[in-house]
């Protein structure tokens, strides 16, 4: 499936750095055009280059209009982005490159980043998330699932220096730390297992520098700023969220009837087909039918992903049912538990 059968516009070209150049001043956009209208949806991507300045993934932005800047709640930004890349696939907003994902402490104590395959995601965790208990207990799922983790903005004498351990990547805020700083973060912390990237580069220099340093990956400015994509929303009843999330809470489940509720709920039978229908399942033929998908992912998963999705999904419908019975700390990746 192409970026235009789901209704993506990508408002600038495919990040190359051999044909990217440093972004001239943004041009103005009106009012009128720059938030989203009924049935749109907004998302970003900004590049991440290696040392050979070749992508290696991209971070995935929330944006409610064309406007490049964030102006959201962030645990309503984190469930968006990780909804939007369910909705279009990452194979489509990353170019089957990896997606930086960011999770607030929410989104890793009920494991939602999991509806997203570990072979494609980097879970990039906040600065405001806590290295709590919880924090370090849902780190320790997502490193056993397979899951890269970075950390955000990181800083020195940064409260998250209990999550080290678990870090594949450590990005560091060239605009935020001073030269000194950032070499003492890459003697401590870098390493053939942790990976540091440079992030808000602007300049030549920085980026220069931030490679003459040691570090391994590159964002910023310099390179590209981010490109937003305009997609469709898929309308949903909040009535089947509710009657879907009763179901899966039942002891026993009627495959019958949980067939035909799916069914009637097409924002859930959209991302349940585009799910299994990714390149990363590499299923022989396209699994067409709610029917096929059940039965690729049998009871217990279709239960797993069902929670998750309507946990996800309930934010944007804003119903205190759905938030009752969300998904307790870490449910998604504890086998034959059921809430």
């Amino acid at each position: 499936m192409t970026a235009s059968q789901f209704g993506l516009k990508f408002r600038d070209g495919h990040a190359d750095i051999r044909e990217v150049k440093p972004v001239p001043a943004k041009e103005k956009v009106s009012a009128a055009l720059s938030l989203a209208l009924p049935g749109q949806r907004f998302v970003a991507r900004q590049p991440i280059f290696d040392r050979a300045q070749n992508v290696f993934g991209y971070e995935i932005l929330f944006r409610n209009g064309v406007e490049d800047y964030f102006n959201a709640d962030p645990e309503l930004a984190a469930r968006t982005i990780l909804d939007s890349s369910l909705l279009y696939g990452i194979e489509t907003l990353c170019d089957n490159k990896r997606a930086f994902v960011n999770c607030t402490r929410e989104v890793l104590f009920k494991d939602l980043i999991t509806l997203l395959p570990p072979s494609q995601t980097v879970a990039e965790i906040l600065e405001t998330v806590e290295p709590e208990d919880r924090v370090i207990a849902a780190c320790k799922r997502l490193k056993a699932a397979g899951y890269l983790i970075a950390l955000d903005d990181f800083a020195p004498n940064d409260p998250r220096i209990p999550l080290c351990e678990f870090a594949d990547i450590i990005k560091v805020d060239f605009r935020a730390t001073r030269p000194e700083e950032r070499a003492g973060m890459m003697r401590r912390f870098g390493s053939a297992k942790c990976k540091m990237l440079a992030e808000k580069l602007e300049t030549p220099h920085e980026f220069h520098q931030a490679r003459d340093m040691g570090f391994v990956y590159f964002q910023g400015y310099f390179f590209c700023r981010p490109e937003v994509v305009i997609g469709r929303e898929v309308p949903a009843s909040r009535l089947h969220y509710l009657r879907l999330l009763e179901m899966v809470c039942r002891s026993e489940i009627d495959m019958r009837e949980f067939e035909k509720l799916l069914k009637q709920e097409s924002s859930i039978s959209y991302r349940l087909l585009r799910y299994l229908n990714s390149p990363v399942f590499g299923f022989a033929l396209e699994i067409k039918s709610i029917r096929h998908a059940m039965a690729v992912l049998g009871e217990r998963e279709m239960r797993r992903w069902v929670r998750l999705v309507v946990t996800l999904l309930r934010t944007a419908l804003r119903s205190p049912e759905i938030e009752y019975r969300s998904v307790p700390d870490g449910a998604a990746l504890r086998d034959g538990r059921h809430p």
